[in-house]
């Protein structure tokens, strides 16, 4: 795909867009859940070991506006009511990059803990190559999550966002989701 940008923009392109070209960032949901074991016996282990069902967010894109070049990720997931926005940024006056998350519910509105931007802790390589974000979620939606997405005797303990820029996540098959 080649992309053409006007002369006044190619400066920008060339200086600031190439690292967040090459560095693409990918979002999933995980919802994370715990089963009840119903025939356990006294004594004996009656809940699961952790596990987790997830959903990817589109791929990221590159936008280039006012003087800063962005990696944006935006969109839905199918289990849960809310735009998710994340954007790896910089502008033209720094050579640091920012994070920027963002949950709205379904009126727009930022959910609590929300939006949160960060120096960019994202690298290719290392512990800081995944960002995680919990999102809070309210009884309703638990209760849908759990009807909608987990079996019988599965129940949600939480849910996290995960962004993250290394190759192995980059290059994930997200269509696991029963």
């Amino acid at each position: 795909m080649r992309l053409l940008f006007s002369s006044s923009h190619r400066g920008l392109v060339d200086a600031m867009g190439k690292r967040l070209a090459k560095a693409g960032i990918a979002c999933e949901v995980r919802y994370h859940f715990r089963e009840h074991f119903p025939d356990a016996k006294l004594g004996e282990k009656n809940v699961s070991a952790p596990s987790y069902e997830r959903e990817a967010l589109p791929m990221s894109r590159i936008a280039i506006a006012d003087g800063s070049a962005a990696r944006i990720v935006e969109g839905r997931v199918a289990h849960l009511p809310y735009q998710f926005l994340v954007r790896v940024s910089r502008s033209d006056k720094s050579q640091a990059e920012d994070l920027e998350v963002n949950v709205l519910d379904s009126s727009g509105k930022p959910l609590a803990g929300f939006p949160q931007v960060m120096p960019n802790p994202l690298t290719k390589t290392g512990d800081s190559s995944r960002k995680e974000f919990e999102i809070p979620v309210s009884e309703a939606v638990k209760k849908n999550i759990e009807k909608t997405l987990l079996e019988k005797d599965q129940f949600l303990t939480h849910v996290d966002l995960i962004v993250g820029m290394d190759d192995d996540f980059l290059s994930a098959n997200f269509s696991n989701v029963r």
